[in-house]
């Protein structure tokens, strides 16, 4: 075989895994909602006794309950590398105001001397699994619930409204239902091929504050995000969600995700009768993808807390945050 029909060769392989999808797992819902109020909080009794075998201080699945069943309960889902600690600030407030208030631990998050590499496990079936038990649990603290994500967070909380109607509203923060800087038509190619090569892990310095974080990125695992969001696009272009209601909250200066792949998933919702708003923090704020962080270059917290809570609520936010119109794409990254 000459050097020529070597490169063919290796050319057709590489085609060929960027266009087969592996198998990926069974992505739809399976619920088992708790029977009671009692039985909710034994389920996160057992998934924090587990936590505490593997996770790093501050790593804990978070509940915060008022002792009954209560009119609205909030689930918090946290962002890739990151753990419930990221939600803390808001799971007080929203718990301040009435609500009981569940945060889980996403899978392989926040592993006790864990880096990035732990995160190499991670697949779109362990976030779905994850979903669901997060609504079985919600679903019998309180009469409606409220689910709001950030990152990774928001790709679940998009599957969750899709899937699961015991969820009232949905509040959707930078999802990442497609990568920032990758045209949509290539995602898919990208994914099937990252999840067929070796997996690559780029670590960063550990946070001696945050030992619960897990900084830095593995290809696999967020291939395995990806996956997780494209089929909530499938699935949203086909059947109405079963979520009355979601607002998204996105930021013109990220780039780590892309806006205009949340727009497409906005509209089919909205187009099969869910009810839909899309706001977005402008560019000149600068912030970054983790909005929720202040120790990030251009994080403002205080900023955009009470914009998240007024979403939750199911209010129109008041602050430097831009209500979009659903059909305009212009101004999207």
């Amino acid at each position: 075989m000459n050097f020529d029909d070597a490169i063919l060769r290796l050319a057709l392989a590489v085609g060929l895994a960027a266009t087969i999808p592996l198998r990926s797992g069974d992505l739809r819902s399976h619920p088992v909602p708790a029977a009671d109020y009692r039985a909710a909080i034994s389920l996160v009794e057992r998934r924090q006794a587990a936590d505490d075998r593997v996770v790093a201080p501050g790593g804990r699945t978070i509940l915060l309950t008022h002792g009954m069943r209560v009119p609205r309960v909030d689930v918090l889902l946290h962002g890739f590398t990151d753990s419930p600690s990221q939600f803390a600030e808001l799971a007080d407030s929203l718990y301040q105001r009435g609500d009981n208030v569940y945060v889980p631990r996403l899978p392989h998050h926040a592993e006790r001397s864990g880096d990035a590499r732990a995160l190499a496990g991670m697949t779109a079936v362990q976030l779905r699994q994850t979903a669901d038990s997060a609504v079985d649990v919600a679903s019998a603290l309180g009469d409606s619930v409220v689910v709001v994500g950030l990152s990774v967070g928001g790709t679940m909380a998009a599957w969750m409204g899709q899937h699961r109607a015991e969820v009232r509203r949905v509040v959707l923060i930078a999802p990442a239902l497609e990568a920032g800087r990758v045209p949509s038509r290539l995602e898919g190619f990208l994914i099937n091929l990252t999840e067929r090569l070796p997996n690559v892990t780029r670590r960063s310095a550990p946070d001696t504050a945050r030992p619960d974080r897990n900084p830095g990125f593995t290809t696999h695992a967020l291939a395995e995000v990806l996956r997780l969001g494209k089929s909530v696009e499938k699935s949203a272009d086909r059947e109405p969600a079963k979520a009355a209601e979601f607002a998204f909250m996105l930021n013109d200066f990220d780039r780590t995700v892309s806006s205009s792949g949340a727009l497409k998933v906005a509209k089919e919702w909205d187009a099969h009768g869910a009810r839909v708003s899309v706001y977005a923090f402008p560019a000149s704020l600068g912030m970054p993808h983790n909005v929720l962080d202040g120790r990030e270059p251009g994080g403002q917290p205080a900023l955009v807390l009470p914009e998240v809570i007024a979403l939750a609520e199911g209010q129109s936010p008041r602050g430097p945050i831009q209500e979009r119109p659903l059909h305009v794409t212009a101004k999207y990254p």
